[in-house]
C-alpha cells in the first residue's frame, strides 16, 4: 500500500520500495477515482485508490498472478472504505518524525504572532488580529473570541463568517447558550475541550458538523472569555500537535488581552483623572477670581475698597510722572454720619450708604477713573490726567448729586444727608510724591468740614 505525502509517495511496508512503481506514481495523473487494471505478462496488478472527503490519500495495489478471471474491483469495496478511514486517522495523528517541519512553522509563526499583538496598538486592533491572523498561522478554518460581560452574558468581538471572512461582532451579546463546551470537564477546568464530532454553529444557529475546540481566556484565576474553534469549511482533522498549539494560542491571546485591557483603563483612569482635574482647576480658578473680585470689592457698598485704591494710586503716580500729567484725587465724607447712626440705627446708615455709593460711582465715566470706598464714611475718588479745575467740576458734580438725594437726616441737616470734599492735583515729579498727594487732599477735606461742611476745598 502507498501513501500520498506532499513530497511524494511512500510504500508502507517493511520491505524495500518498489522503485518502479514508486516512478511510475510520480508520473501517474491521479483524475479519476476509478480502479485501474494493468496486465503485464502472466500477471495483473489491481490499483485501488483510497480516497477521504474525495482526496487521494492513498493507494492499494493487488499483484494478481495467473489469474485468468481475476477478482472485479467491487469485491474490495469495503476493504478500501476501511483503509481509506484508517489511513485518515493515521495521517492525522502522525508521529512526531513526520510532522516537525509544520509544527516548527507554526511555532515559528506563533512566536511571530506574539510580537505582532504587542505591537496593535488598541484591544480591537488586537482582538481583530487574533482572530484574522490565528486562522492562517494555524492553518484552522475558523476562529472567534468572545469576552465574559457579567450576569452570564457574553459578548463577541470578532469572529469568522461561513465563508471564512474575519467579521466584526461586536454587536453581539447573549445569555451563554448550553453549548456541549460550557459542561465539558476540561472546560470547567480551563483547559482545552474538544469534541471531534459535533454541530458546528454560527450566530448560535447549527450550520454544520465536523470538529469544535475551546479554549479558556483567563487573568490570573478569573476567567474572562474563551475562544472558539472549527473546521466548517474544508473538514480537516485535527493533528496531533494542535491539542498544543491551540493551548499556547489561547495563552498568547489572555496575556495581550489582559495587558490591553489593563491599558486601557489605566488610560481611562487617567483621562478621568485628567479630565477631574481640569474641571477641579477651572473651579479652582473660578473660585480664585471670585475671591480676588471679593478681595478688591467692599462688601458693603460693591464697590471697588480701600486696597485696590492703595494699589492703583502708585500705579497712576507713576504712570502720570512718565507721561508729566496731573494727578487729581477727591478725598469724600458724610457729614454727621454718626449721629445719623445713632438716630435710625447702623441698618439704616447702611442703607444710605449704599445710596451715596451708587450715585457717586455714576459721576466719573472718564477713563482710568476710580471711585472706592476708603473706610467707615468716606469715599475717595482718584482722577489720572486730570488737572485742578476738571477736579473741581467733579467735586461740583457730587455735592450736587448727594444733595439731589435728599435723605431725610436730623435737625442739625434739615436738608438731608451732604457730604464734605477735599480736593488735590499734582504734577508729579522729584520733587514730590503720591503720599504728599494723598495728604494734600485729607488736609482739604479737613478744612471743608472746618469751614461748614457740605462743600468743597481746594487744597493749595
Amino acid at each position: 500500500m502507498f501513501v500520498r505525502q506532499p513530497h511524494g509517495w511512500q510504500q508502507l511496508n517493511t520491505h524495500s520500495p518498489n522503485q518502479a512503481l514508486l516512478e511510475q506514481l510520480s508520473h501517474l495523473k491521479l483524475e479519476t477515482h476509478a480502479p485501474h487494471w494493468d496486465p503485464s505478462g502472466s500477471s495483473t496488478a489491481l490499483w485501488l485508490p483510497l480516497t477521504e472527503h474525495n482526496q487521494w490519500v492513498g493507494l492499494l495495489v493487488l499483484e494478481i498472478k495467473n489469474q485468468i478471471n481475476p477478482l472485479q474491483p467491487d469485491y474490495f469495496a469495503p476493504l478500501t472504505a476501511h483503509l481509506s478511514d484508517e489511513l485518515a486517522r493515521h495521517q492525522a495523528s502522525l508521529p512526531p518524525e513526520h510532522t516537525q517541519r509544520p509544527l516548527l512553522d507554526m511555532l515559528q509563526g506563533l512566536h511571530e504572532f506574539s510580537f505582532m499583538l504587542w505591537r496593535t496598538s488598541t484591544l480591537d486592533e488586537l482582538l481583530f488580529k487574533a482572530v484574522d491572523q490565528g486562522k492562517k498561522v494555524m492553518q484552522i478554518d475558523r476562529i472567534a473570541i468572545f469576552l465574559l460581560a457579567g450576569d452570564n452574558k457574553m459578548k463577541g468581538t470578532y469572529g469568522t463568517d461561513i465563508e471564512g471572512h474575519t467579521v466584526d461582532e461586536r454587536e453581539f451579546e447573549a445569555f451563554i447558550p448550553p453549548l456541549w463546551f460550557t459542561e465539558h470537564p476540561q472546560a470547567q477546568n480551563g483547559y482545552l475541550a474538544i469534541n471531534h464530532r459535533t454541530q458546528l454553529y454560527h450566530n448560535l444557529e447549527a450550520v454544520g458538523e465536523g470538529w469544535s475546540a475551546y479554549t479558556s481566556l483567563w487573568d490570573n484565576e478569573q476567567r474572562v472569555g474563551w475562544i472558539a474553534y472549527d473546521n466548517l469549511i474544508h473538514g480537516a482533522p485535527l493533528a496531533e500537535y494542535h491539542a498544543q498549539l491551540l493551548k499556547q494560542f489561547s495563552f498568547i491571546v489572555s496575556q495581550h488581552l489582559v495587558r490591553r485591557q489593563a491599558e486601557e483603563k489605566l488610560s481611562q483612569l487617567n483621562a478621568e483623572l485628567e479630565k477631574r482635574v481640569t474641571e477641579r482647576t477651572l473651579e479652582l480658578q473660578q473660585l480664585n477670581r471670585q475671591l480676588e473680585h471679593t478681595s478688591r470689592q467692599d462688601p458693603l457698598t460693591q464697590v471697588p475698597n480701600r486696597r485696590v485704591f492703595d494699589q492703583t494710586l502708585p500705579l497712576e503716580w507713576r504712570r502720570a510722572k512718565r507721561h508729566k500729567l496731573p494727578l487729581s484725587l477727591l478725598m469724600i465724607d458724610v457729614d454727621h454720619f454718626k449721629h445719623f447712626n445713632d438716630r435710625y440705627g447702623h441698618a439704616v446708615g447702611d442703607q444710605c450708604l449704599k445710596r451715596l455709593a451708587q450715585t457717586l460711582s455714576s459721576l466719573e465715566r472718564r477713563a482710568g477713573a476710580l471711585f472706592a470706598r476708603y473706610g467707615g464714611e468716606e469715599f475717595v475718588i482718584l482722577l489720572p490726567g486730570q488737572n485742578a479745575q476738571a477736579a473741581i467740576v467733579s467735586a461740583e458734580n457730587a455735592l450736587h448729586a448727594v444733595r439731589a438725594l435728599a435723605v431725610p437726616t436730623h435737625e442739625e441737616q434739615p436738608d438731608g444727608i451732604t457730604v464734605s470734599i477735599g480736593v488735590a492735583t499734582l504734577i508729579p515729579d522729584a520733587e514730590n510724591s503720591a503720599e504728599q498727594l494723598f495728604n494734600l487732599a485729607d488736609n482739604a477735606l479737613y478744612h471743608a468740614k472746618a469751614l461748614g461742611r457740605n462743600q468743597y476745598f481746594m487744597a493749595d
